[in-house]
């Protein structure tokens, strides 16, 4: 069966994520929210000497636990700046939320010896990259 023009291709042995959603259109069938690929890894120095590294995985398992973000991308904008983009849900309390933010980071970075690593709030919304794809976490480079 040849692949049409809004067909997928998704490799899962790339690491592909998925993550099961409605479709806003109302549309009941079972849809997905193709997220994009983790196998970049974040690297920052260690305390004490030496670099750490980090799967961007462990980024996204906490800010999905935390209530209230719709949508997040982090971006390294240095060895030791990470930089979050989020969208949060209607209604939020983003002061609150972006705290929340803030300590589960610090207690990820500093759990891994990274604690000299700053994270500050973007005022952006998370973007795709100009050929259309979504980053949840982007390394420095």
């Amino acid at each position: 069966m040849p692949m049409g023009a809004a067909d997928p291709a998704l490799r899962p042995r790339r690491q592909g994520l998925l993550r099961p959603d409605a479709c806003a259109c109302g549309d009941p069938l079972p849809s997905i929210k193709v997220r994009g690929r983790v196998a970049d890894l974040l690297s920052f120095p260690r305390r004490g000497g030496g670099t750490v590294r980090i799967v961007p995985m462990a980024f996204e398992t906490l800010l999905e636990s935390i209530p209230d973000i719709d949508l997040f991308q982090i971006v390294q904008t240095s060895p030791t700046t990470l930089r979050v983009r989020i969208r949060s849900t209607t209604g939020a309390d983003r002061e609150r939320l972006w705290t929340a933010v803030r300590q589960e980071l610090a207690a990820l970075l500093g759990a891994h010896g990274a604690d000299q690593v700053s994270v500050e709030r973007a005022h952006e919304p998370p973007e795709q990259s100009p050929g259309g794809k979504y980053r949840v976490v982007m390394p420095h480079s």
